[in-house]
């Protein structure tokens, strides 16, 4: 009989699918999508007076009580979606996690007493809307090295979906710029096109929600397989995180599949063994691109990134 795992992560671009498969050959596996209530948990808890607001930025007491107080909100309708029998699972495995209620974890560690408890960050911990739930999780891993120490977690890069898949001689395009058109990705998207729309060939595609129909935006996300074959296309990609995030992007670690050069505005990158002369680091207000960058041909580093079974293999599950 296979052993339980409770698989805790948000639905992203099919990762928690390719985890899933490769876990459900050694258990039977829940999988909860973590994030589900994050739109509304967020909308909830910013609706408040300014008072409110000004004393959850001097008291972390009153932050984590209204951030429980809204979550939980949501806790019976999320426990109806996991087993609460007695020692059910033999393992909880969590990525992110922060937005669901402190008790939900209470409960589940009250009533698998003798399971393990692994917590990865795949997002800087610093940035996520909590971080009291970690408390509740026994082995702690993280994708932010600077985050590792200050919290003495272990490191552990992230996964990618497929195998190596090599780069595709014919080059249709200079430069790649996909996303989700947050922050300012539309403001950046459109200085690229003004200032190197003649000198290279570019392809941009911001997938935008919202609907603010930009130049290059897009109702829906491309699949993981229709951006991995643009990357094979393309000698470099431009990589623009989120303002506060310091941890490499996915997208560093998929270009290695395809031999893509990456083109970022993290400067922190340069502290991570991924770090190479195939990544070119530029100014986030000023991106200005190295025409020898782009004409160079992509260098044979000997990292490679990790597939989901070596990447699972760091927690021992």
């Amino acid at each position: 009989m296979l052993k339980r795992l409770l698989l805790l992560m948000p639905s992203f671009m099919g990762y928690e699918k390719s985890l899933k498969e490769q876990l459900e050959k050694k258990y039977e596996v829940t999988w909860l999508d973590c994030d589900q209530y994050d739109k509304a948990i967020l909308k909830e808890y910013k609706r408040c007076g300014k008072f409110r607001w000004l004393l959850r930025n001097v008291s972390s007491g009153i932050k984590e009580h209204d951030q429980e107080k809204t979550e939980t909100k949501y806790l019976s309708r999320t426990l109806e979606k996991v087993n609460t029998e007695r020692n059910y699972y033999s393992v909880v495995f969590c990525i992110n996690g922060s937005f669901l209620a402190d008790e939900f974890y209470r409960v589940l560690k009250e009533r698998n007493p003798h399971a393990r408890f692994i917590y990865y960050a795949w997002d800087d911990i610093k940035n996520l809307i909590k971080q009291s739930h970690i408390r509740f999780f026994d082995e702690r891993f993280a994708y932010n090295i600077a985050e590792c120490n200050k919290y003495k977690y272990k490191y552990c890069p992230m996964f990618v979906q497929n195998e190596v898949v090599g780069h595709d001689s014919k080059d249709l395009y200079d430069i790649l710029f996909i996303g989700t058109a947050h922050s300012d990705r539309q403001k950046i998207a459109n200085e690229l096109y003004l200032r190197y729309g003649e000198k290279y060939r570019l392809f941009i595609y911001l997938y935008d929600p919202a609907h603010t129909n930009g130049r290059f935006c897009h109702d829906c996300p491309l699949k993981y397989e229709e951006y991995i074959e643009y990357m094979r296309k393309s000698k470099a990609l431009i990589d623009v995180p989120q303002t506060t995030q310091e941890g490499p992007t996915t997208r560093s670690f998929d270009a290695l599949l395809t031999k893509t050069k990456v083109i970022t505005v993290n400067p922190h990158i340069k502290e991570y063994p991924i770090y190479s002369d195939n990544i070119l680091i530029v100014d986030r207000d000023d991106i200005m691109i190295d025409e020898g960058f782009i004409e160079k041909p992509y260098t044979e580093t000997g990292y490679h990134a990790l597939t989901v079974p070596e990447w699972l293999n760091n927690f021992n599950i």
